[in-house]
């Protein structure tokens, strides 16, 4: 491992499924000598895809960490699936690097998993450069291609070589700065010279004001700036390669180590202090770090994944979990090679290491020692869009059923496994049901397996009207009884608000000691629902009279009084079902636009914007949580998988009349099995 920042070069591996990154990192790997046979995909032995989802799916699922070595500069290689089922990984390992390599496959161009990963590299800030892979693939258009990368990524994409030939005759890239260009290459490399020229100088005053007076700036004045022009994002250099004929692979190597930034030069990750207040982070100062990811193996358990950002760590020493505040003591640090691991003696900044057995650490977490005051903001990945309800296969695993699904909840920042707090129902949130269906998988090879349903939508209930009720509860059985009489009135709060309790009581009809029972036979009542058993909110009320017995009446007459009352008062005020509203953005090709539209009609959407750039448009519409619960596998079907959508909690309003009839009816059915 290198000591030294400036010896560092961290770079993720990301594009859309099929872009050949996996193959990629295991022919660099092997270029490097760091590995001494090369796996493939189909063989089911690359170093970087050794789940065993991985293996059976052949399609990567997990961001693996690999290191090489070239020209005396430690590259860590951060390879990351290319589906947007899991779309957290490569958003991680973001995360942890200062430059991106965004690949695309030459035969199948650029889909919208590339782009929604490349918004996601800007907002990061990092360097970029695209790799187009798969250069030997036969009937490709490269020219056509290099023409759709600068559409979609601007004029700031510019190639720095160019194949000999696309296809199987392809033998060599050239460098389009070389004097030796073939005579088939020199009108595109004079138009993409000319592309790097003006990008780059725009970031130098003195050779911008040199180039607008001579017109004229030399090769070696370009590649000083070039580094500049690239940490800037003013350029985004595109590179060829062909893995299959080790094509391109060294220049690739080269240009990491010679022209992208070093840990050394920049902190891209934000900091900030205890008063929220932005924080320059320097790579020389103490040390600092962020979980970027989280693995429980099986054979050492939990595995916190650190990128160290200042500061030195050595082994079997120890640090501060800044969200806890908790100092933890650590044993070896560990370099992660697909499945191998290899103790190192400590990481400096820019290095990627494992530390195991942290029990109360998360993704995100920022860890640091006594002099290091800051924290790094926490890394953000899409909100789950699939959400399933679970319970236990098996009666004997209940009692792990929470356990198990919490672990595979801390590794995977985009799947959560909770408890819904407004139906009591244990369920699974991931980005797809593909990206459940894995999950789950991983849960069954633990030896506990789950069924899996239709969460019940958290609904709530609530008035749009005034109403108010009495409820008389005597009984009498021999010896002492039971009295309570309450009045009260319930009128609607605004939108937002919750349950609030009002007692106007006066005269002493319900004596003082009473009314909290009152209260509490409201709450309660409250919290189970009236109309379908959902929480009911948005409601205010006023207890106002009341009548009692000197000897029979006690809280709980009190407490039964008030909940009969209220449930009589909500009948007489109009209740209604609210239903959750998604404020959803939906990202397909323009050509699909119409299609969309039109489904989004049919779910009771209601579209609130549309924009469009270049040949992709963006879809904001405000759509029901109940028409939502399959989007994603229909929007793959209507959009033959180029479609990709986020959404987040909007806010509650009234559903219509006539499906709330249906979703109380329901309720009912459920209630009375429940009681048969």
């Amino acid at each position: 491992m290198a000591h030294r920042p400036e010896d560092i070069r961290n770079v993720a591996l990301v594009g859309a499924g099929g872009a050949g990154k996996t193959t990629l990192a295991e022919t660099l790997l092997l270029v490097a000598k760091a590995i001494s046979r090369l796996g493939t995909v189909p063989e089911k032995n690359t170093v970087s895809d050794w789940d065993d989802d991985e293996k059976d799916r052949q399609h990567s699922i997990l961001a693996a960490p690999l290191h090489l070595t070239w020209e005396g500069t430690r590259i860590h290689l951060i390879d990351t699936p290319g589906a947007l089922d899991f779309v957290g990984e490569p958003m991680c390992a973001l995360a942890a690097v200062e430059t991106a390599v965004i690949c695309v496959n030459a035969h199948d161009g650029i889909g919208v998993a590339t782009r929604r990963l490349y918004k996601a590299i800007q907002a990061a800030g990092l360097s970029c450069c695209i790799v187009v892979t798969r250069c030997e693939t036969d009937n490709i258009d490269g020219l056509g291609l290099l023409d759709e990368i600068q559409q979609t990524f601007g004029e700031k994409a510019v190639p720095l070589n160019l194949p000999d030939a696309f296809g199987s005759s392809l033998t060599d890239v050239v460098d389009l700065f070389a004097e030796n260009v073939p005579d088939a290459l020199k009108d595109a490399a004079e138009k993409y010279r000319q592309q790097t020229i003006d990008r780059v100088v725009e970031v130098d005053d003195a050779l911008l004001e040199k180039y607008f007076e001579s017109g004229e700036v030399s090769q070696e004045e370009i590649e000083q700036s070039f580094p500049r022009a690239l940490r800037s994002g003013n350029i985004v250099p595109v590179l060829h390669v062909s893995a299959e004929k080790e094509v391109g692979l060294r220049k690739l190597l080269t240009f990491l180590v010679h022209d992208c930034p070093t840990p050394a030069e920049i902190v891209v990750r934000k900091a900030v202090d205890a008063e929220g207040e932005a924080v320059v982070v320097d790579p020389a100062g103490a040390f600092s770090a962020q979980v970027w990811k989280i693995q429980i193996d099986p054979h050492v358990g939990k595995l916190a994944y650190l990128r160290v950002w200042s500061g030195t760590l050595a082994g079997k020493t120890q640090f501060t979990v800044a969200r806890t505040g908790n100092t933890e003591r650590i044993g070896d640090l560990l370099e992660i090679q697909g499945k191998e691991m290899h103790v190192v003696p400590q990481a400096v900044a820019g290095d990627l290491v494992a530390v195991a057995k942290i029990d109360d650490v998360r993704i995100g977490d920022t860890i640091r020692d006594a002099a290091a005051t800051w924290t790094f903001v926490p890394i953000h990945t899409p909100v789950p869009k699939v959400t399933l309800a679970v319970l236990p296969k098996n009666r004997g695993d209940e009692v792990k059923l929470g356990p198990e699904l919490h672990k595979l909840d801390e590794g995977d920042s985009t799947f959560v496994a909770e408890r819904e707090a407004t139906t009591g129902e244990m369920v699974v949130r991931g980005m797809s049901s593909l990206h459940v269906d894995v999950m789950l998988k991983r849960l069954a090879r633990k030896k506990v397996e789950a069924l899996t349903r239709q969460p019940r939508i958290p609904y709530m209930e609530t008035i749009s009207g005034k109403g108010e009720a009495m409820f008389r509860h005597k009984k009498q059985s021999g010896g002492r009884g039971q009295f309570a009489e309450v009045h009260l009135r319930v009128a609607p709060l605004g939108r937002g608000g919750k349950v609030e309790f009002v007692d106007k009581v006066v005269g002493g009809s319900i004596p003082r000691q009473f009314i909290p029972a009152v209260e509490k036979g409201i709450r309660e009542t409250c919290a189970k629902g009236v109309l379908a058993g959902y929480p009911f909110t948005e409601v205010e009320a006023t207890v106002h009279f009341g009548k009692f017995h000197d000897v029979d009446s006690d809280e709980f007459s009190f407490k039964l009084a008030s909940s009969q009352a209220f449930k009589l008062a909500v009948a007489n005020a109009s209740p209604i079902i609210l239903e959750p509203i998604m404020e959803v953005e939906i990202e397909v090709p323009s050509r699909f636009m119409g299609d969309i539209s039109g489904d989004l009609n049919s779910r009771r959407g209601r579209i609130q914007g549309m924009t469009q750039e270049q040949d992709t448009a963006t879809i904001r519409a405000e759509v029901p949580l109940s028409e939502m619960l399959n989007y994603s596998t229909e929007l793959r079907s209507l959009t033959a998988g180029e479609g990709d959508y986020t959404f987040q909690f909007g806010h509650y309003e009234p559903m219509p009349a006539h499906i709330a009839k249906d979703v109380v009816a329901s309720a009912k059915k459920v209630q009375e099995a429940a009681h048969a």
